[in-house]
């Protein structure tokens, strides 16, 4: 184990007195040393949310880290108190796949964070349902699939599926992947699908939200990154922005200023999901960072 090996710990549970000393105490006392720690008490519904990152490096002298020997006696702690808990060591990178159609400014955002640096994860593969976008794949060494939809639902997923499990997928991306999933692929991959959606949910849903948007005479317009669900648009929302629009803005101006909001939602969304910043509580989001 490299002395600079840091680990991700999430906890929820019901709020109740002694979490912070119990969960930071066992951290310490099995040579972990805390970098960052963000906790937040939902009192409307009384639970309790935490995301703390720890090195290996530090800790209680004498004390050498484990991970197996820091699970063992943490899930003690979580016997006493119920927590849901997870523990990520963070040099294991997340395979991220990117589906797509033919729009592409989403997909270059993703692609070029991910080159620069900024999304701590692997992109092994690119999954479509049209050519349009393979020459992008080519030029970033990505392999790129495409996948024939009018086969069927069910074959069309079965295929996906199986491009996704051959490359040990751990998250799915939508990049304006204009394809409904099923109600099966979603259970699948339940709080593993990011969505983008070029409008500001639950508001203006379906197809066309800027023209609807347009038409409402809207003074904002924004996009929201959602993880998919089998009720189409209506998953828990991770992240949103918006943007400004003057009345003497055409839809096209609506849609090219779109654009830019939509490629930072979509890479803060899924950066939230790798920092494992989303606490997930009966459909609904708390982003603990």
């Amino acid at each position: 184990m490299a002395l600079h090996d840091t680990y991700t710990l999430t906890v929820s549970c019901a709020d109740q007195s002694g979490l912070i000393a119990a969960i930071t105490g066992c951290i310490a006392g099995n040579g972990g040393n805390i970098l960052n720690l963000a906790q937040h008490t939902a009192t409307d519904i009384g639970m309790f949310f935490c995301r703390i990152s720890f090195s290996a490096s530090g800790g209680n002298p004498g004390a050498e880290f484990s991970e197996e020997e820091f699970k063992k006696h943490f899930a003690r702690v979580a016997e006493t108190y119920s927590l849901d808990w997870h523990i990520y060591n963070n040099a294991i990178k997340k395979r991220v796949a990117v589906l797509v159609s033919k729009t592409s400014h989403c997909l270059y955002e993703i692609l070029l964070k991910h080159a620069d640096g900024d999304l701590d994860c692997d992109i092994p593969v690119i999954i479509s349902n049209h050519p349009d976008l393979a020459h992008i794949a080519t030029s970033f060494h990505i392999p790129f699939y495409q996948v024939d939809p009018n086969k069927g639902k069910a074959a069309y997923e079965a295929d996906l599926n199986g491009i996704l499990e051959e490359y040990n997928i751990d998250l799915v991306t939508l990049a304006r992947y204009m394809q409904v999933l099923s109600g099966d692929f979603c259970r699948k991959w339940k709080n593993r699908v990011i969505n983008i959606h070029h409008g500001f949910l639950p508001a203006f849903q379906g197809a066309k939200p800027y023209h609807q948007a347009w038409k409402k005479g809207v003074k904002i317009i924004g996009a929201t990154g959602h993880f998919a669900t089998e009720d189409l648009d209506q998953g828990p929302i991770i992240f949103q922005d918006v943007i400004r629009v003057a009345d003497t803005q055409s839809i096209e101006q609506f849609i090219d200023l779109g654009k830019d909001v939509e490629r930072r939602v979509f890479v803060e969304a899924i950066r939230r999901y790798l920092a494992h910043a989303i606490f997930l509580h009966e459909g609904r989001t708390f982003v603990i960072e």
